[in-house]
């Protein structure tokens, strides 16, 4: 990782793309202040002979205004984590870049790097096993979303691709180097050869690296290349829900699918469905400590790659680990509606509490969320001694202050279209939620899904007692999410403060 203060440009390194031989090239303009981070001793000595600078400036910084940090910058290092060391004004002018390979022939290079081969691993079971090697360098420079890179330079055209950085001299300092070359052998290593014998590893690599073979137009070996092009746009082909429980979600499923006549799912409950099509334990206790760190990613990814349009789904998990956020960076974005979907708060906390839902620790993590974790925008201490009801009251608004922070947050970017359950079971309310959807014509209208039966467990008196308790807070979500943000945090981060109040 570079970054070079002289060309205004951060150069962010992937994985077996030839980016130690392009970090060594553009470390020749950086001057003394420039951020250079260690590579490996032999790297480092061909870069000495070279007489170009080596290793600096990756523990501390003074940067061009003179300020001062102590940021650890690492080899390969994620272009979030790099973003949130660097000064804002650096991260916004320089030019950003990065090296993207054919994600066909770059597994073929990681095979022989890691010397699979010797230790007698055949390459359809390697690409099978270690899939999250496909999706690392979509981890370390994101496509899309606010940590994407200004520039991809294409592995198979990197001379046409660095002289279109304009920078005099890069490649001729380039394309005299072959950093860690040797490994892949020169005969039987090519893509066809390989995916000839292992015809499941193309598919393998087709489904996990999706959204970069249609960026860049790469094409299974064997077949004829096409040139690159972009995601189709198309009007709401994915519809996701963001929402609390207990609201209805299981009523818009079926709603979905009857009006839209597409395939709409409720929430997928399969055996083999946790960790893959539904989120785990794991996954919504591991978010809401460590935000969207390399597990999360990768669930996502295969997640998201996994569907097929059009589709509908209501699950009301997925925004509690990481839908919105998902959603923002990924190519599906533009052809995405995200329903937030609400119901009377006093009705939905009664709910919660006749169904006993917070009396088992193990069903506020896989289904709600838990007052002990790090990151929440709602400060659950006053809630802690008021029990269920407590609790229920804090997830309630927590989950409030969530829709307005991603609102806040992604408006620009994520089309969210907002639902009162008491109005959307209706035919006029029902009937403007599809409009907002793009579907005309009269509403289909199901029955109720997932109701109270026994209407003794969520008595009037409770619902009343709630109510009360709820106007006594006079609680903002626009305010509380706000003050979250303009303190520095974010839901998709490793919490290091205390929660805003």
């Amino acid at each position: 990782m570079i970054i070079c203060h002289p060309l205004k440009l951060i150069f962010i390194k992937t994985k077996k793309v030839g980016g130690t031989s392009f970090e060594i090239a553009l470390s020749s303009f950086c001057d003394e202040t420039s951020v250079i981070t260690p590579i490996s001793p032999d790297d480092e000595k061909t870069r000495a002979d070279l007489g170009y600078p080596g290793a600096q400036n990756h523990e501390q910084q003074v940067w061009p205004d003179g300020t001062e940090t102590a940021a650890l910058f690492f080899n390969h290092i994620p272009a979030a984590q790099a973003k949130a060391s660097i000064p804002q004004d650096i991260w916004d002018s320089y030019t950003k870049v990065t090296i993207w390979r054919d994600p066909y022939d770059a597994i073929i290079s990681r095979y022989y790097w890691e010397k699979a081969d010797v230790a007698g691993i055949p390459f359809g079971k390697f690409v099978r096993e270690f899939k999250g090697m496909l999706t690392e360098n979509c981890r370390i420079a994101p496509l899309e979303g606010p940590d994407a890179m200004d520039v991809y330079l294409r592995y198979e055209h990197l001379e046409d691709d660095i002289a279109a950085l304009g920078i005099d001299g890069l490649w001729e300092r380039f394309c005299g180097l072959r950093a860690k070359g040797a490994f892949r052998p020169r005969s039987g290593a090519d893509p066809d050869t390989l995916y000839t014998r292992h015809p499941g590893a193309a598919d393998t690599v087709a489904e996990q690296c999706a959204a970069e073979i249609r960026k860049f137009g790469y094409t299974r070996p064997g077949t004829v290349p096409a040139m690159a092009r972009a995601e189709p746009a198309g009007k709401n082909d994915f519809i996701f829900t963001l929402s609390a429980g207990r609201t209805g979600t299981a009523w818009l499923a079926q709603f979905l699918g009857d009006n839209l006549q597409i395939r709409s799912v409720h929430e997928p409950l399969g055996v083999e469905d946790f960790g893959t099509a539904m989120p785990e334990i794991r996954h919504m206790r591991r978010f809401n400590t460590l935000g969207m760190d390399g597990v999360m990613r990768d669930f996502w990814h295969n997640k998201l790659a996994s569907l097929q349009a059009p589709y509908a789904e209501s699950n009301h998990t997925l925004g509690k680990c990481g839908l919105i956020e998902a959603l923002a960076d990924s190519s599906i974005c533009s052809r995405t509606a995200v329903i937030v979907l609400r119901r009377d708060l006093a009705k939905q906390c009664a709910s919660y509490v006749g169904r006993n839902d917070f009396q088992n620790i193990t069903i506020p993590w896989q289904w709600y969320l838990d007052m002990s974790y790090r990151n929440v925008i709602v400060n659950p201490s006053v809630f802690h001694q008021m029990g269920q009801i407590g609790w229920a009251i804090w997830y309630a608004l927590e989950m409030e202050a969530r829709y307005a922070y991603y609102q806040i947050k992604y408006a620009g970017r994520v089309n969210f279209v907002e639902a009162r359950l008491e109005e959307a079971t209706k035919p006029e309310g029902a009937a403007k939620l599809l409009a907002a959807l793009g579907c005309g014509g009269a509403p289909v209208l199901p029955e109720k899904k997932n109701a109270t039966r026994n209407q003794s467990e969520v008595t009037e008196a409770l619902t009343a007692e709630i109510r009360i308790l709820l106007d006594r807070l006079d609680f903002d979500p626009v305010a509380t999410a706000t003050a979250y943000i303009n303190a520095g945090r974010a839901l998709d981060a490793p919490a290091q403060r205390s929660a805003a109040a």
